[in-house]
């Protein structure tokens, strides 16, 4: 029994990245769902657009380098801070790239895919497109890097107890405020006040503001990381 307790544990330390890559992709699509049909009417058969799927990439570069690239590039010398400083880069680049795709996909959505197809892109389902191309870009950037640096700050604090409460907490937190309607007037009003914003200025400050505090939790972690 004991050998077999060794080689359990030992095969979930060597696959648990991946084991958890699943169920945060299957928490977000759930919660994606769940904020889309917030405003959107399921009887007309909408679904969501194909082109946006690329945003995919986003949590994945927000959950491996944290893990991969910390170690292989502290081992060349470099320091946390330096780490920390392009990691953060990084999130903002794609952040910035997959907003400028998803806005330019838009155009290309509605002006040739919708003669064919009844889709919704998340620029609309969000409302995002009130602000023009500009403001869309501006706030779904604002909107990843906020979503990169939490789950950044996730996935750095996973040797710490901190950082599983954290875990547990976000996990608890999904099923439980949408199911227990007292507590999903909340969700929504905390949903609608970081994507529906009507105000560009309360909507991309919103997101930065949030931003700023998990870049802040993720550092914490990091300073203080060892492996």
């Amino acid at each position: 029994m004991g050998a077999l307790a060794v080689h359990l544990k030992a095969t979930y330390l060597q696959t648990r990245v991946y084991i958890w890559c699943v169920i945060i992709l299957i928490l977000l699509g759930n919660l994606a769902q769940f904020i889309v049909s917030l405003n959107i009417d399921n009887s007309q058969n909408t679904r969501l657009s194909d082109g946006n799927m690329l945003i995919l990439i986003l949590p994945l570069i927000a959950i491996l380098l944290p893990i991969g690239y910390y170690k292989r590039i502290v081992d060349l010398g470099a320091s946390r801070e330096q780490y920390y400083r392009a990691l953060q880069f990084v999130f903002a680049f794609w952040s910035a790239a997959i907003a400028l795709f998803n806005s330019l996909w838009f155009v290309l959505e509605v002006n040739v895919i919708r003669k064919y197809t009844n889709t919704v892109t998340l620029i609309e389902a969000f409302h995002w497109d009130d602000f023009g191309v500009a403001g869309s870009f501006l706030y779904q950037t604002a909107f990843y890097m906020m979503a990169m640096a939490l789950l950044s700050m996730l996935v750095s604090g996973y040797y710490h107890p901190v950082g599983w409460l954290l875990w547990a907490l976000l996990i608890a937190a999904i099923p439980v405020g949408t199911a227990i309607p007292s507590l999903r007037v909340h969700v929504v009003n905390f949903f609608e006040a970081l994507l529906f914003n009507g105000s560009l200025a309360a909507g991309v400050g919103f997101n930065l503001i949030l931003c700023l505090v998990f870049v802040a939790g993720g550092w914490l972690f990091t300073r203080g990381r060892t492996h």
